[in-house]
């Protein structure tokens, strides 16, 4: 919206809002300027907090004022001032309150410059700010230039006050610990390697009362005071503090020598093992996921976005098992993109995988199944769940034959049409479920068949390439086949466990795509339950 908009649709509002930031509210704020800037409202003046006490502050109203409450910034010199004691975000912006307790209808500017008065009041003080006043954001406590991305927690020896690390830089001043801690590299890309220098503190000691600047001489004496290092002659390394009672122990530092001394650059630390799955842990426990081991055959457009959805879920072993090189045209459907172009597809499915975690396990096997030499047999007898998403009949049937009777584990086989116009999921549970030769002596192995009539091109095969001509289809058809079987195979994993993630309630899923077929109309899923075949030779209990 226009600022322009927001002042003839609101101008009632406009104009008490400016009275009142005029009339300064009581004495205590002095307005110096209001502006438009950049399509928003911008107001700048003085507020008087404590006793004869002020701070020059730049209020921003968005556009959707009142449903948004004005963003307040503490300008010192022209510049915004970051206090260092948190409760303040990155861009300088002061933590004022929770966004529920905005209220629209009866809130003005004149709430938040009472609020602005007692965070003003909170961060000049000793104490700092009360839990009550500390909102929902965990903000750094210094501004950072980057990240240090650490794969889990882990244990110093009780004597090590000191040591290094070699992080591995994939993005300019982004950082992950890999050497000596992940068996494989996260990505594949990487900048270079630093070496970081971490001292460990003692207890009781947090970052907050260690120091409120990045300031390089406060830094370096207390280095000195501490573990009696000298930083005044020679190289200054890149520095990593560990804080072991701060809510985040680890604080890393580059470091720069220039004209005025020496620079430190602040670099986040992050956990990632307990910070990944914090949006989703309520759903898919992923203590419990992250010891399931999951065997997916077929890594292509469906098993490729399959293992990753798992993986982001919280699943942490993975056997992969595809014969085929990623290609030009698998870029159109598959998880991955042109980046990948020559590399067996196994391997892409691998480096999608630890990109979402890398503390996840991932064994690689580059063969086709139908060839080989006791691998698949190894690999499920360790599985909780077999996925078979090849789209092959000779690969189904010979798993579904030989397989599922021999592994008490479920078994999903997913499948599109050509065109991605339909496709089915059918789990199998050995003597629970129908199998697929069940299933195919009562005709309920065919796909959904379109409404209307289409025609779809001969594919060729595709130039320097020795798979199969492949088949048509888009990325968001088979997209949902595998959104379907990802969700199917998490429930199957938990359904014996605890979980407040809802069962599955069927066995055969049949997607009734774009063109919807004379059963259904289009994008709908049928969930049926189907009977066992008595007929069946592989899972009739008859004799």
């Amino acid at each position: 919206m226009e600022t322009y908009r927001w002042h003839e649709s609101r101008k009632n509002l406009f104009k008490a809002e400016k009275s009142t930031l005029k009339e300064g509210l009581e004495g205590i704020f002095e307005l110096s300027s209001l502006e438009e800037k950049n399509g928003r409202i911008v107001v700048s003046g003085r507020l008087e907090f404590d006793e004869n006490k002020y701070q020059t502050l730049r209020i921003v109203f968005p556009t959707k004022y009142p449903a948004a409450p004005p963003k307040v910034l503490p300008i010192d010199n022209g510049n915004v001032k970051h206090f260092n004691k948190g409760n303040q975000y990155q861009d300088g912006a002061m933590c004022l309150m929770r966004t529920a307790d905005w209220n629209s209808k009866t809130h003005n500017v004149g709430r938040v410059l009472k609020r602005s008065q007692k965070w003003l009041s909170s961060v000049h003080s000793e104490e700092g700010f009360s839990p009550d006043e500390i909102v929902d954001e965990a903000t750094a406590p210094l501004k950072q230039v980057g990240q240090v991305l650490l794969p889990e927690d882990f244990n110093f020896p009780s004597y090590a006050r000191t040591g290094k690390f070699v992080l591995t830089q994939f993005k300019p001043n982004y950082y992950i610990l890999e050497t000596n801690v992940l068996q494989d590299k996260t990505f594949g890309l990487q900048v270079g390697q630093e070496v970081f220098k971490w001292y460990k503190f003692d207890n009781g000691i947090t970052f907050k009362n260690l120091f409120e600047s990045s300031n390089g001489k406060k830094l370096f004496k207390i280095l000195k005071n501490n573990f009696g290092e000298d930083f005044n002659q020679g190289a200054i390394p890149n520095i990593g503090l560990y804080l072991p009672d701060d809510p985040n122990p680890w604080h890393f530092f580059k470091t720069a020598r220039n004209q005025r001394g020496v620079q430190l650059n602040y670099l986040l630390c992050r956990n990632i093992d307990r910070e990944l799955y914090h949006r989703t842990k309520d759903l898919f426990d992923d203590q419990i996921l992250k010891d399931k081991k999951v065997t997916v055959i077929g890594i292509g457009a469906i098993g490729s976005e399959v293992s990753r959805s798992l993986a982001r879920n919280g699943v942490g072993n993975f056997d992969l098992i595809d014969k085929d090189t990623f290609e030009i045209g698998n870029s159109v459907r598959h998880a991955a993109d042109l980046f990948y172009i020559g590399e067996p597809k196994v391997q892409v499915g691998k480096r999608l995988i630890l990109r979402s975690n890398p503390n996840i396990n991932v064994n690689c096997y580059h063969v086709n199944v139908l060839d080989d030499d006791g691998l698949l047999e190894k690999s499920l007898s360790s599985s909780d769940l077999c996925l078979v998403l090849t789209a092959e009949d000779s690969v189904d049937y010979m798993i579904n034959d030989l397989y599922t009777p021999q592994f008490d584990i479920p078994f999903i086989f997913g499948r599109v049409s050509q065109g991605g116009f339909s496709g089915s999921i059918q789990v199998v549970k050995y003597q629970e479920t129908p199998c697929l030769r069940c299933l195919a002596n009562q005709n309920l192995d065919t796909l959904p068949k379109p409404d209307g009539e289409f025609e779809l091109n001969e594919l060729s095969p595709e130039y320097g390439s020795c798979s199969s001509p492949p088949l048509p289809g888009s990325e968001i058809d088979t997209k949902e086949i595998a959104l379907q079987a990802s969700r199917i195979a998490l429930q199957e994993l938990l359904s014996e466990e605890e979980s407040t993630y809802p069962s599955s309630n069927g066995n055969q899923y049949y997607w009734h795509g774009p063109m919807g077929s004379k059963e259904m109309k289009p994008f709908k899923w049928e969930i049926t339950n189907h009977e066992l075949d008595a007929e069946c030779n592989i899972c009739s209990t008859q004799e």
